[in-house]
């Protein structure tokens, strides 16, 4: 989240207050701004990596049970089809 130091520098500037900043500290402040967003960012991309993961070991799964189910399936047709022949 942004600081409000700044706002409240340039603020003070207007009205010519004694307690402004100076330039070195409000680049320290900008800096420890992205700082902070670069961190919140990393953590989003972290957890955007997990879910991810998550979701492709799902779908992994899904697509093997449905191959294994189409397997069971047509084995138990061409079975049907064999026996429907052999007793014909």
């Amino acid at each position: 989240m942004p600081s409000n130091i700044i706002n409240l520098n340039v603020e003070q500037e207007a009205h010519e207050h004694p307690c402004k900043l100076t330039p070195k500290q409000e680049m320290t402040i900008r800096l420890r701004n992205d700082y902070n967003k670069k961190a919140c960012l990393r953590r989003a991309i972290e957890f955007h990596k997990v879910a991810y993961k998550h979701r492709v070991k799902e779908y992994v799964e899904i697509a093997e049970r449905i191959e294994l189910q189409e397997e069971i399936l047509l084995d138990y047709e061409y079975s049907r089809i064999l026996k429907r022949e052999f007793y014909v």
